[in-house]
């Protein structure tokens, strides 16, 4: 693949990146068969062929269970194949965010547990996992960590994990940050009215994650629960759209593809469980999306924050029983 210059991280990315909460935690829609996480034997092989196959960023963090350490076994002597990225969370263990010298600490303290467990000497790109109001109001604290690993040579660039519209903004005003990650599809469209333009003036770097929005946008939607009928409805309408007019490819391939057509983002990230998923996600570096399609595919924009994320499905998703239908039936 073809690298992209990430901002002013300094950092050659990818167009496609590999992210890896699926490999250490069950993760996504509750599908059957196609939600709990692989063999850490099996998460292995997916890395080694995502390196194979030209993906050089991977994707993990503190907080995505056995991530990292299954990360740091499989790239044990290949560190230097990759642009490594992890995440510290800025809350202690019961949700509070942390404050001075405990938040200075924790975040060290995070940092060397990521460096022992990914088995290297070096992030090159260390994030905030979720930057909120409260972690921004403790920007002082935050810089001075920063400069303190970046000074140890433990980190090579800064980046940050955003949710919603004003966060992404918030953060970029701060210029704490080389990179930003944000969430970006078919139906979430909404970081590129703002945020894209903004990041560009600053030259911050851009990682797309949710792409496919935790499966939504593949058949997956069909399990969505009755609350969010109108999400379900739409992944049926972009996937009937996308088979009329690209049917060589699949709503996966496309849904990544439209990501990358958008030239402020430095690569998306996809996450699979399974090695023959990441063969069909990896044709998405090589789909040219035609203009007919592109504008369609930005008319099923979705402005409701609510149904953008999936923090918020879990009330409607956790009792939800699921069984097997017949995808053909509307």
């Amino acid at each position: 693949m073809q690298k992209r210059l990430l901002g002013r991280s300094g950092l050659s990315v990818s167009p496609l990146g590999l992210g890896t909460v699926e490999l250490g935690m069950d993760y996504g829609l509750r599908v059957p068969h196609a939600y709990e996480k692989p063999t850490e034997t099996d998460a292995i092989r997916i890395v080694h062929a995502a390196l194979a196959h030209g993906i050089n960023l991977i994707d993990t963090a503190r907080a995505y269970g056995e991530s990292e350490a299954i990360v740091g076994r499989a790239l044990r002597g290949r560190c230097e194949q990759v642009v490594l990225a992890t995440k510290v969370k800025t809350q202690g263990p019961d949700g509070i965010a942390l404050s001075g010298d405990h938040l200075k600490q924790h975040m060290l303290d995070s940092l060397d547990t990521s460096l022992r467990l990914l088995q290297t000497d070096c992030i090159d790109l260390w994030q905030i996992h979720t930057i909120d109001d409260s972690f921004l109001s403790h920007a002082d604290i935050a810089a001075e960590v920063f400069y303190t690993a970046k000074k140890s040579g433990k980190i090579r660039a800064i980046g940050g994990s955003t949710y919603g519209t004003e966060m992404p903004l918030q953060a970029l005003s701060t210029d704490l940050f080389d990179v930003l990650q944000v969430g970006y599809s078919v139906f979430d469209q909404r970081q590129a009215d703002e945020t894209f333009p903004l990041a560009a003036q600053k030259n911050v770097g851009i990682v797309a994650r949710s792409l496919l929005l935790q499966g939504v946008l593949t058949q997956r939607g069909d399990y969505l629960p009755e609350p969010l009928a109108v999400l379900r409805e739409r992944s049926r309408q972009f996937r009937q759209l996308a088979a009329q007019i690209q049917p060589s490819a699949s709503a996966a391939q496309l849904a990544l593809a439209f990501g990358l057509a958008h030239p402020q983002i430095g690569t998306a990230l996809i996450g699979v469980r399974t090695e023959s998923e990441l063969e069909e996600n990896l044709r998405a570096a090589h789909t040219t999306l035609p203009d007919a399609l592109l504008g369609e595919l930005y008319a099923l924009r979705i402005d409701d924050a609510n149904l953008l994320d999936p923090r918020w499905w879990e009330q409607f998703l956790q009792d939800q029983t699921l069984v097997y239908k017949d995808r053909a039936k509307p």
